[in-house]
């Protein structure tokens, strides 16, 4: 069946033939016609948006195959990330495709402002000559101070050196040897303020970063510093720029990103000494080319290939990495589901412990966590949505990097705990043959290939077991592939029975009756 993608905001035609030539069918909406999504939406695969479609939880229910949502830019706060998450639909952006058309609009509201360009503009088509009124002034020499100090805010410092400013910024996610553009200087938040006589934002918009630059920040700036926004609406608190430049408090401002899209009863607008774009940053034919082939491609490789990439929400920042731990993955979804039928009175913790690369851990318990509620869960579990899911049930995952763990290297070891505070855990490894080996169930060491139907019983250590449950299970047709048994020296051991098929449950309830046996398990 030919996979569906939808687009609802206008895309470059590029983008569309990278889609079509893969053989995806694509569906274009866009007006957002109520009708007409109600159809599509419970069918597509994908959906892809730009910065003018909102997609929120009622609009991620009601797309019930929806597996990957591709947003054609940076920003994704058009998209409801947490409710996505928790239906395991992949958020993706394009960072990078329209990195240059940002930082020279950026650089292009920078210059205009400084040089009054739209205000000489305007009056010479009002058949005026305000030469000595539009003064401007000059950015070389001038400190730059750039607030966002990623991809675009290092564009924009390569042109204002190329002006002659001098460049400072303030990431708190960046420090100085990360810099790619090595003229920057990393200050505090405060110190850039104060010392900038142009601020530039270049921020996600966030819990963190909403009216970032509000009153108190403004009146921090220097009186005749500029503040640039290309980067998203929300971060200033518009209200209180308009106030600050008919103040006097900055002497101008450029904006080309609002909290609200398109701009209604903005107090921006008629405010003195601003410059007043309508979300131009992207908008160019290149970047439009660009972000539309990147998301198409990185839809079509999701959707076609299994491969992701630059993703929004999931738990590892290189989809490489589960390539590498191919074998691991498969052994912690094992690990997890052979514990399935060992918890019937629900799930409290599930920990993940590993002597390997503790930058695996993540993938390796959301793994185990799948693996285990594969059957508990109606719908999908996935590396997206596996910690959102455990915390609306309020099972608590954790991992632990353990060297200690085994002996054998990248051992993965997953404890469960019930409701009942039952306690199991196992371990296995990945052998040199990629074969999928369990070496202990609590305590009681054993070697079992997991290839196969598997019984666990806990028995009296006592003579003849082995015996009759070897008999019981010849007698009802199924072939014992392999035995292993292990004791601690206690009055119980446990025997781990791969079979060639798996008993019914008419044999496990014999196996129960017989009087050494204190508890019997089929693991799958």
């Amino acid at each position: 069946m030919t996979k569906k993608i939808l687009i609802t905001d206008p895309l470059s035609p590029a983008g569309k033939e990278v889609l079509e030539n893969a053989g995806l069918e694509v569906i274009e909406i866009l007006d957002q016609d109520a009708d007409k999504m109600a159809t599509v939406l419970p069918e597509v695969e994908g959906w892809i948006i730009r910065s003018g479609t909102k997609i929120g939880a009622e609009e991620i229910n009601k797309a019930n195959s929806l597996k990957a949502i591709g947003r054609a830019g940076v920003g994704v706060d058009n998209i409801d990330i947490e409710a996505a998450t928790s239906r395991g639909v992949v958020v993706m952006n394009t960072p990078g495709g329209n990195t240059v058309s940002a930082a020279e609009h950026t650089v292009a509201l920078m210059m205009s402002l400084a040089r009054n360009i739209p205000s000489g503009d305007s009056s010479m088509k009002a058949g005026k000559w305000n030469r000595k009124a539009l003064v401007g002034t000059e950015l070389n020499g001038k400190t730059l101070g750039l607030i966002g100090l990623g991809r675009i805010g290092q564009e924009v410092a390569r042109r204002a050196l190329g002006l002659q400013m001098k460049v400072i910024g303030y990431d708190p996610y960046v420090a100085q040897d990360q810099l790619v553009v090595k003229d920057i200087e990393v200050k505090r938040l405060e110190e850039t303020l104060l010392a900038a006589d142009v601020i530039s934002l270049h921020l996600p918009r966030t819990e963190d970063t909403l009216n970032l630059i509000s009153a108190p920040e403004l009146e921090k700036m220097k009186s005749s510093a500029m503040l640039i926004n290309c980067a998203r609406g929300g971060l200033v608190n518009e209200s209180d720029l308009a106030t600050a430049l008919n103040n006097g408090v900055i002497a101008g401002a450029a904006v080309d990103v609002y909290t609200s899209e398109p701009v209604v009863d903005n107090p921006l607008v008629g405010a003195k000494n601003i410059v007043l774009t309508p979300h131009l940053g992207a908008s160019t034919r290149e970047a439009g080319e660009n972000v539309a082939v990147q998301v198409a491609t990185q839809l079509k490789e999701y959707l076609i290939d299994d491969h992701l990439s630059n993703t929004i929400n999931l738990p590892i920042s290189d989809m490489s990495i589960l390539k590498t731990i191919g074998g691991s993955l498969e052994l912690a979804y094992k690990l997890g589901s052979l514990q399935h039928p060992l918890h019937q009175a629900g799930i409290k913790s599930i920990r993940l412990s590993y002597n390997g690369d503790a930058e695996h851990i993540k993938p390796l318990l959301y793994t185990a966590f799948e693996g285990i509620m594969h059957d508990r869960f109606d719908g999908i579990i996935n590396l997206i949505n596996a910690k959102s899911i455990a915390e609306s049930r309020g099972i608590a995952l954790s991992t632990l990097s353990d060297p200690h763990v085994s002996q054998v290297q990248n051992v993965v070891a997953v404890k469960v705990e019930s409701a009942d505070g039952a306690i199991w855990e196992m371990l296995g490894y990945v052998d040199q043959h990629g074969g999928k080996r369990l070496i202990r169930v609590n305590d009681y060491h054993i070697d079992v290939l997991l290839d196969g139907p598997l019984l666990m019983i806990l028995n009296n250590d006592v003579p003849g077991v082995v015996g009759e449950v070897g008999t019981l299970l010849g007698d009802n047709a199924v072939n014992i592939a392999e035995y292993s048994l292990s004791r601690l020296g206690g009055d119980t051991a446990l025997s781990l029975i791969k079979c060639d098929s798996a008993p019914s449950e008419g044999i496990l309830e014999k196996l129960k009756s017989i009087s050494s046996i204190k508890t019997c398990y089929f693991l799958g």
